[in-house]
């Protein structure tokens, strides 16, 4: 295993390194591995996924970690000279627990601006989101934030979504009409589930779940426009200098073309930026 010959080459001494100042245009060999400085280098690191979030981070049919924001974080730790534990468990304990410490990382978050005010963060690709419905709704790509009005919409608990829906949900009320009503799941399937069985109407996807989802469910349909573009990427503690390690890392996979790879591996390339940020406070 490559974490097996990273900690090997720690254990004697013979670890090879790359520069933090990034002009990395080479593919990187077995022996240099590892961005010079890393704090993580020859270290177990904790990281949460989520094992529901197909084709963003889940479980394959093996029992392993797979999905996109799982490939570049494990790659770029990989660089960093880390061996990664991965870890699920309620997504809203995520932050707090990366505040504690009890979590090094994640392989991927929205970075709003809620959560970048207790975290640090190195963003790995873009994101937005769709809604789904059942074909049966009769809802379409043409639907409007106005048609919501006295639906019920499934989120995962601290999801995004949940604000612009509550302003959704706000002028509803403004207009004279029924408000929109938000029902919270604690995982992404219970919240997708609720809109399949009919007890939601419809449920918030990221962009590059929602047409996968709709490949795979040949009764579910993606509806309305494009919201909440962000970017996504990987939390660490608030005010550490690991954030510029982790920015290094994911640099160094754009420029050697093993996070185009990536992206190309899911068919979602649409999602690829060009250079990892640190801490956006703009949106894509």
């Amino acid at each position: 295993m490559q974490s097996a010959r990273i900690f090997q080459r720690c254990l004697s001494g013979t670890v090879l390194a790359l520069s933090l100042t990034l002009g990395l245009a080479m593919p990187l060999s077995a022996e240099t591995t590892v961005i010079k400085g890393s704090p993580y280098a020859c270290k177990k690191i904790v990281v949460s996924m989520q094992y529901d979030w197909e084709p963003l981070s889940y479980l394959d049919d093996a029992g392993k970690p797979t999905g996109y924001f799982y490939d570049i974080t494990a790659e770029a730790a990989k660089r960093l000279g880390a061996e990664i534990e991965i870890t699920s468990g309620d997504f809203a304990a995520v932050i707090p627990a990366i505040q504690s410490g009890k979590f090094d990382a994640s392989v991927g978050l929205d970075l709003t601006p809620a959560r970048l005010e207790v975290v640090d963060a190195v963003a790995h690709t873009k994101v937005g989101y769709r809604l789904l419905a059942l074909k049966s709704s009769g809802m379409t790509e043409e639907t409007k934030f106005e048609d919501l009005c006295g639906k019920t919409i499934s989120l995962l608990a601290s999801h995004p979504a949940e604000t612009t829906m509550t302003e959704v949900s706000k002028k509803c009320v403004a207009d004279g009409r029924d408000p929109v009503l938000i029902a919270f799941y604690p995982d992404r399937a219970a919240a997708f589930l609720a809109m399949k069985s009919g007890r939601a109407d419809v449920t918030a996807s990221s962009l590059g779940q929602a047409g996968w989802l709709a490949k795979k469910n040949d009764d579910i349909v993606v509806i309305g426009p494009i919201f909440d573009a962000a970017y996504a990427g990987i939390p660490v503690a608030k005010g550490s200098p690991n954030a510029a390690f982790w920015k290094a890392a994911v640099d160094s996979m754009i420029a050697d073309g093993t996070y185009k790879a990536i992206l190309e591996g899911y068919g979602l390339t649409m999602v690829g930026i060009d250079e990892a940020l640190i801490s956006p406070t703009t949106k894509p």
